[in-house]
């Protein structure tokens, strides 16, 4: 996160939480990149395809890990950057299934969308009770960024391998339970 966030890296490169998305699925799609799929409930166009109703849920807990991370306005707006965000894409209607709040915007000509949704805290990590104040212990709002587009099942891009691997001996090292790591994400990303 050190690497991306230039504007302000101490702040946006502090790891507070361990958290996961309960029955959202994580897969590597069509494009060669991570993917998080919603789940039933929250699915727009693509989302709710035959092709994204096979992707299997991830691992024995269903659901999604993550580190969640503090976040610099400034440093959000490069993340998008490197994320594809259509910044110009239109408003999302309340006709579209998914809250405006959870999905503001449509995802227009971009690579992925920006999602805002409730994430379970599973561990606090040092460094995290200034974050914590005022919060549910056990829910906390997060951006998620969502390409509502590809969910095809797919493998990797060379490129992205290590970057992949790296960010899994990452999470691995502040939290994230490995044999989920094993069970979902080693499907696509192979070890170095």
């Amino acid at each position: 996160m050190k690497t991306r966030c230039r504007i302000n890296p101490t702040h946006s490169s502090t790891p507070l939480a361990i958290a996961t998305l309960p029955h959202w699925r994580w897969l590597i799609c069509e494009a060669g990149y991570a993917n998080v799929l919603p789940p039933p409930g929250l699915r727009v166009a693509n989302q709710d395809s035959e092709t994204a109703h096979k992707i299997p849920i991830s691992g024995s807990e269903d659901t999604v890990y993550g580190v969640l991370y503090q976040m610099d306005v400034g440093d959000e707006r490069i993340l998008d950057g490197y994320e594809g965000v259509d910044t110009s894409a239109i408003d999302a209607g309340p006709g579209d299934g998914v809250p405006v709040s959870i999905r503001p915007k449509v995802q227009g000509r971009g690579s992925y969308n920006k999602w805002f949704v409730e994430a379970d805290v599973v561990k606090w990590l040092d460094g995290a009770e200034k974050f914590r104040a005022g919060l549910d212990e056990g829910k906390v709002p997060v951006l998620v960024y969502v390409d509502e587009n590809c969910v095809k099942l797919s493998g990797p891009k060379f490129e992205y391998i290590a970057r992949m691997n790296r960010a899994i001996r990452e999470s691995v090292d502040l939290g994230v339970p490995e044999e989920w790591v094993e069970e979902v994400m080693r499907k696509f990303i192979p070890k170095e």
